[in-house]
């Protein structure tokens, strides 16, 4: 079939993302020996949708080629369209926890809108279900039997256990959008999203507001807090506004909003027991930038006031516009930092974290001041930007975070050149500054000894 003629839509697309390491492979291969046809590609007969092999396809089109083989099926609705493609994926492999939240979100999703049973495919299509929830304990035992049952089906569907099933959709439901992102990026296990958002929910039936804990993306800090969300720097990378288009309410998004009963979780969260300082790090408006210009003083002073009266955390700022940073008088236990990721913005915050660390503002300098180069867009050349060189960069700057760009509807995923990095790095240590690399930073040097096709060595 053309190449050209071939849907590729949600859910099928969303199920099993593309691995981009994996579509390289594939396409140098079909550029050297042209298309596998003993891996055609899966649709839903007369509606040319695919629904499994999407990096086949998207590496056919990388490689150029205009047909490509298919083999197609007819079903009757997309849910069993969905369990037929989990089936295809099951077969071969083991699914990730990240593949299974996944594949449960889509399935359920299709039941909530009346799939009914029809054709069952082959022996894996199940007739349609209430959906289970983490209080199925506590109603009629009519209503668990279908439950169990629903997640017993939902449980061979996928390939998992009926407790799973439960878990992963206790998490969706009620879970923390950070805790079900972890969760689809692989950097967090359902157990653990599951651990997390049954606390999360004692917390708030007791009428509490508590910190988030942080996944991966996050990650240098065991902690997240968002009295404020919403930025209107408009970045084309940014994750948080992808986040709060999936799960904030639509008339909310990613407008700058201020939740006066969030500000109480300081003094609800419990104080972990380990001496870790991690543990006690809480990354403050991580879905937004308290600092821009759109926020009114009065939502910083009343995080301020919070701040203050919880010493026993530490809090970390990060903004885009720091010269703001000017006019706020910050608790001793608080971190403050400029994102970094271009030269003009480094410039900006360096010139800022001088005034505000030689005393020429009228607020006292903030007990810890740092670079989040994340992502890192352009090469940064640190060493001019602070009066006197590296030499005096320790003085300015306490900390320097280094991260690579993570996938978004705005951009694809991408890493800084080695050289980009190792300039930084190399700039930092000079000055004894501590350097932080982000799980997102993947670059690595890739060097060769400097010889000739006959293996002498030049000189």
């Amino acid at each position: 079939m053309e190449v050209e003629k071939l849907i590729t839509k949600s859910p099928f697309k969303d199920l099993f993302p593309v691995d981009s390491k994996i579509v390289d492979a594939l396409t140098e291969d079909m550029l050297r020996n042209n298309y596998d046809h003993a891996h055609p590609i899966t649709i839903w007969k007369e509606l040319n949708i695919v629904i499994d092999g999407h990096s086949r396809l998207e590496a056919a089109k990388r490689a150029d080629i205009k047909n490509v083989p298919t083999i197609g099926y007819r079903f009757q609705n997309e849910e069993q369209a969905l369990e037929y493609a989990i089936h295809n994926q099951r077969n071969r492999r083991n699914l990730t926890d990240a593949e299974i939240l996944r594949c449960i979100e889509a399935l359920d999703s299709r039941k909530e809108r009346g799939a009914t049973e029809g054709f069952r495919g082959n022996q894996y299509v199940r007739p349609k279900e209430v959906k289970a929830s983490s209080e199925a304990i506590t109603k009629p035992k009519s209503s668990r039997k279908r439950q169990d049952k629903s997640a017993q089906k939902t449980a061979a569907t996928v390939g998992t256990s009926r407790a799973k099933v439960e878990k992963a959709r206790t998490v969706l439901e009620h879970g923390a959008e950070e805790v079900k992102e972890a969760v689809k990026a692989g950097t967090m296990s359902v157990n653990k999203a599951y651990q997390l958002t049954q606390e999360a929910r004692q917390a708030r039936d007791e009428g509490k507001s508590v910190f988030n804990r942080t996944n991966e993306s996050i990650e240098w800090a065991t902690w997240s807090w968002n009295p404020v969300t919403g930025c209107e720097h408009g970045c084309p990378y940014c994750y948080a506004r992808d986040i709060a288009k999936r799960f904030y309410d639509p008339q909310i998004g990613f407008n700058p909003h201020f939740y006066p009963e969030r500000l109480s979780a300081p003094q609800n969260t419990p104080v972990p027991r380990s001496d870790s300082l991690k543990e006690r790090l809480v990354f403050t408006v991580s879905m937004g930038d308290l600092f821009g210009e759109w926020v009114p003083r009065e939502w910083i002073e009343a995080v301020m006031e919070e701040v203050r009266a919880a010493p026993q955390w530490t809090f970390i700022f990060l903004t885009k516009n720091p010269r703001r940073y000017l006019e706020i008088d910050f608790p001793k236990n608080a971190w403050v930092g400029a994102t970094a990721d271009t030269q003009e913005r480094a410039d900006a915050a360096l010139e800022v974290f001088s005034t505000l660390h030689y005393g020429l503002a009228t607020v006292e300098r903030p007990t810890v001041l740092f670079l989040s180069i994340e992502p890192m867009r352009e090469k940064l050349d640190l060493s001019g930007a602070v009066q006197g060189g590296p030499a005096y960069f320790l003085s300015v700057v306490d900390w320097i975070i280094i991260g690579g760009q993570s996938d978004s509807s705005g951009e694809p995923e991408r890493q800084p050149e080695w050289d980009w990095v190792e300039t930084v790095l190399n700039q930092a240590r000079d000055a004894d500054c501590k350097v932080y690399f982000k799980p997102n930073l993947k670059v690595q040097p890739k060097e060769y000894p400097d010889v000739d096709f006959e293996g002498l060595r030049h000189e």
